[in-house]
């Protein structure tokens, strides 16, 4: 027996076709606000080639803004998969999403959703590169573009596209041969990317550093919506990488992003601060930064000792025993 909840999202469905345009437009209104929140996954069973063919031809041939802003929403939920990512693709879904993200000086309810959900739909397109990057470089410029100028949802959704592309940074840089032979030009000529150490360019690599995202970043921290700070450490958090901690480290201190990340530990959001509770303890790994930024982040952590959950007072334990505040021995870990 089917769930209520999935019936009348597979019947909305079949009304998302519907001749009637009217009927058509109130189909795509209330399954957008079914599966919004995160609950794209009950729409998966649904979701085919055609469906997702139907909702770029609203997109781009409907007069109801509304009806438009609903079916970018229900686009922006569907469930990332390399399949929905490779229909959007085909159905030449890029440039009818990117084309809104002008939309973003527009103040008005309608065009600030516009923006948002069309970002929401881009994620699409980033979250697995297997299509040429160029075509997807040219988003960057507009994504970063957004960190200052959107509304926290949107600011959290364009960190979470660079995030994404930023995933892929380390495989796509490019290595400089090992020399042999006679060149004609000194490797040292060739600017290798501080962090990839390789030839990084936005239109190969989607490099953050190649691309002056950094920045715009470390500004999103200091957003008060804890969805778009999260966002935002994310990417930032990708500089840090595995083997790319030295490097990164001094890219994140370079643009003062350490301080506005021990900021965010009087988050309201206990995932947020676990985050920035996490990415302490491996920049105080490093003296440099410990002996910096130390002394800075003793009393936030020292409160989240008392105050956090059994999981955050470990890891804030952890960190000032890094500092040498706090004993191993003590109770807390």
């Amino acid at each position: 027996m089917l769930h209520p909840q999935c019936s009348a999202v597979q019947m909305l469905v079949q009304f998302c076709e519907h001749s009637n345009s009217n009927v058509r437009s109130d189909a795509i209104k209330l399954l957008c606000c079914l599966i919004e929140n995160g609950n794209g996954g009950v729409i998966q069973e649904y979701v085919d080639q055609n469906f997702v063919e139907r909702l770029l031809k609203i997109i781009k041939t409907s007069q109801d803004e509304e009806e438009i802003v609903s079916a970018m929403g229900i686009t922006s939920n569907l469930p990332k998969s390399p399949q929905i990512s490779d229909w959007l693709f085909a159905a030449e879904g890029l440039p009818v999403f990117s084309k809104y993200l002008d939309e973003v000086n527009h103040k008005s309810s309608c065009k600030l959703q516009l923006v948002e959900n069309a970002v929401g739909a881009l994620c699409h397109f980033t979250v697995s590169i297997n299509q040429p990057t160029q075509r997807i470089a040219g988003l960057v410029p507009k994504l970063i573009r957004l960190l200052d100028l959107g509304t926290s949802l949107t600011k959290n959704r364009a960190a979470i596209c660079l995030a994404q592309l930023s995933e892929n940074s380390q495989t796509l840089s490019r290595t400089i041969p090992k020399r042999s032979g006679l060149w004609c030009f000194s490797p040292s000529q060739v600017e290798l990317c501080p962090i990839h150490r390789g030839i990084c360019t936005l239109e190969t690599s989607f490099c953050l550093v190649e691309a002056g995202a950094v920045g715009p970043l470390v500004r999103v921290l200091g957003d008060p919506d804890p969805g778009a700070c999260e966002a935002s450490l994310d990417a930032l958090l990708t500089l840090i990488k595995d083997e790319k901690l030295q490097s990164g480290a001094k890219v994140l201190a370079e643009e003062n992003a350490i301080p506005s990340m021990i900021k965010l530990l009087d988050s309201p959001s206990p995932r947020l601060q676990e985050k920035v509770l996490n990415s302490l303890e491996r920049l105080f790994r490093l003296l440099e930064y410990k002996q910096r930024y130390g002394s800075s982040a003793q009393m936030p952590l020292v409160d989240l000792t008392q105050r956090g959950t059994s999981n955050i007072k470990s890891v804030a334990a952890k960190v000032l025993a890094q500092l040498n505040v706090l004993h191993d021995q003590s109770s807390y870990f």
